[in-house]
């Protein structure tokens, strides 16, 4: 049998009770009806609850009356909030404006095993009109499960780790396996260690995206990317060594953006970057000219990083630093690969570079 996109159709429809189109202009009631369509692929439920299984998580997708359907008239008067399954049928309305509402759980706050598939509709009913809308019900929110290398639990063996969305956190600890799951948005994976939060990397997932981030603390290459994709969700895989291995000694040895959290405090080493962009604040850089600000720039483990958690202020000092570097003189630096010598500092809010002495472009 052929996969197919997770989703189901409830059609709304009069049923039996027959209207006319139109009734001269006067008000009167509607009729609405919840069917569900033939298209509901029970077969791409099940194969998604067995995907969910395997990955370690012990959630069991809920039965389809158990849904929780919500009708909201203009005024904001809720018509029906309730069970799918106990909805009356028909539902007797009055003309005007409605939002549809159906989702299979309620999700305000990270949890595991707690995907939530759902859709909405806002659709205006006449007098006397027989309305037929139809839910396309996907995934609505977005998952991260981590996997822990022995090397990891070395590295941090006393500390804590979590991934913040917005102002919630989900606790992650190393017996974990289930997948946590989050509105979409930026998910940053962090370690809390002696009151100290150490930050270890951050990611923008869509609705549906479920990444598995396996965490490595060797030496070697930040780490390698690949994905994998079914018909129901897109399932993504990565593979992320914190750090680089090396202590910023030297320009062959220099520290990765990754590093710097765990080097906050120490002087005189050497860091490695592609220039992303510059006019660095704590939330945002910009990443195209022209810029306003020679004072500093920033800089990311790979070209082409735009999101703000991924890079690293780089201050420059007056003088020849900041007029070789500045990407107001210099905007053709963006992209280009930079090794400078300072003190790792919080600067604008995440570790960055201060007080740099010397540079090198390559």
């Amino acid at each position: 049998m052929k996969k197919r996109l997770l989703k189901f159709f409830v059609l709304l429809s009069a049923g039996a009770v027959l209207l006319p189109a139109c009734n001269d202009g006067m008000e009167g009631d509607a009729y609405i009806s919840f069917t569900l369509s033939p298209d509901y692929s029970y077969y791409s439920l099940n194969q998604l609850a067995q995907k969910l299984k395997s990955d370690g998580s012990d959630f069991s997708l809920p039965d389809t009356c158990d849904f929780i359907l919500k009708v909201t008239g203009q005024d904001g008067e809720t018509v029906y909030n309730g069970p799918y399954g106990e909805r009356p049928d028909p539902m007797q309305v009055q003309p005007g404006t409605y939002d549809l509402s159906l989702y299979s759980i309620e999700f305000n706050e990270p949890a595991f095993a707690s995907p939530q598939f759902g859709d909405c509709r806002t659709v205006v009913v006449g007098s006397g009109q027989n309305l037929s809308v139809a839910f396309a019900c996907t995934q609505l929110n977005c998952g991260m499960r981590l996997i822990f290398s022995e090397s990891f639990r070395e590295r941090f063996m006393s500390a804590e780790t979590v991934i913040e969305s917005g102002e919630h956190s989900l606790p992650y600890p190393y017996t974990e396996s289930r997948i946590g799951y989050f509105m979409p948005g930026i998910l940053n994976v962090a370690c809390m260690e002696d009151g100290n939060r150490i930050p270890i990397l951050s990611r923008r997932l869509d609705a549906a995206d479920i990444l598995t981030i396996k965490l490595s603390a060797t030496s070697g290459p930040s780490g390698s990317f690949s994905v994998e994709v079914d018909t129901a969700r897109n399932w993504l895989f990565e593979d992320f060594t914190v750090g680089s291995g090396n202590d910023g000694s030297s320009m062959e040895k220099a520290l990765s953006i990754a590093d710097l959290a765990m080097y906050l405090g120490v002087e005189d080493v050497w860091v490695c970057g592609y220039v992303a962009g510059g006019d660095v604040s704590t939330s945002k850089i910009n990443t195209e000219p022209p810029f306003s600000k020679n004072t500093n720039l920033a800089i990311a483990d790979r070209p082409g990083t735009v999101e703000r958690e991924n890079c690293a202020a780089v201050e420059l000092p007056d003088g020849d630093v900041r007029e070789s570097l500045n990407l107001v003189d210099h905007p053709e630096m963006v992209g280009k690969k930079i090794f400078v010598k300072g003190d790792i500092e919080n600067y604008y809010g995440h570790p960055g570079v201060k007080t740099v002495k010397e540079f090198q472009m390559e």
